[in-house]
């Protein structure tokens, strides 16, 4: 039934702010204490087609909403990666959309703070080349110019550091200064991680070094 005069409302035994709504002496729908609130759903409302299909709209996006904020707060997330979950999670994609313009508009979803964060914490954290850390941003989601102007705040001596931090890693393994062998390994390395050639470079001449001495 959709429409009739609200005869009564029930609070849900275990979901504390969802609330059954009944319409002529039957269940009509489930809503939120927030959209029951918003719309006036109390016992003796009116409801007609027009206005039914409103609230069960309006249901639908707080559910989604709800959804989001979840989602978020587990981590900082990308609007792509947040659109992408609320559509497996089968809300309708203009649903989806509203959302995500919604979160972005306060503050939830912030796709610049997110590329420079990404790029701050992977060069502090799990060293990487500019090349790979702008993979790693567009899939996610994040637009072509935004990852730019993140990756493009590594400096030279940042991406040097980087491929120190990994050149040491693999390093600590070898016993002694490394062979002619275990040079080009460590190289290629780098090669395959995306480090410029003028970086790599320069890494070949401080493990020469380390050889020399």
């Amino acid at each position: 039934m959709r429409c009739g005069q609200i005869t009564s409302v029930h609070r849900d035994s275990k979901q504390k702010q969802r609330y059954h709504i009944d319409l002529e002496g039957e269940y009509a729908f489930t809503v939120h204490e927030d959209i029951l609130v918003k719309y006036n759903l109390f016992k003796g409302t009116e409801v007609d087609e027009v206005f039914y299909l409103e609230v069960i709209v309006a249901e639908e996006k707080h559910k989604a909403f709800l959804a989001a904020l979840r989602y978020i707060g587990i981590r900082p997330r990308t609007s792509s990666q947040l659109q992408s979950y609320l559509l497996e999670k089968g809300f309708e994609a203009q649903i989806a959309e509203e959302i995500c313009r919604r979160c972005k508009e306060q503050g939830y979803i912030n796709d610049e703070a997110f590329a420079k964060q990404w790029v701050d914490e992977r060069l502090r954290l799990k060293p990487r080349s500019p090349y790979m850390l702008r993979m790693e941003l567009q899939q996610r989601g994040v637009e072509k110019s935004i990852v730019e102007d993140a990756v493009k705040g590594v400096s030279r001596e940042a991406e040097l550091e980087a491929a120190r931090a990994l050149i040491e890693k693999k390093a600590r393994r070898l016993q002694g200064p490394p062979t002619p062998e275990e040079e080009r390994k460590l190289l290629s390395m780098l090669m395959r991680k995306g480090f410029s050639h003028a970086i790599v470079q320069q890494i070949r001449g401080e493990l020469r070094q380390r050889s020399d001495g």
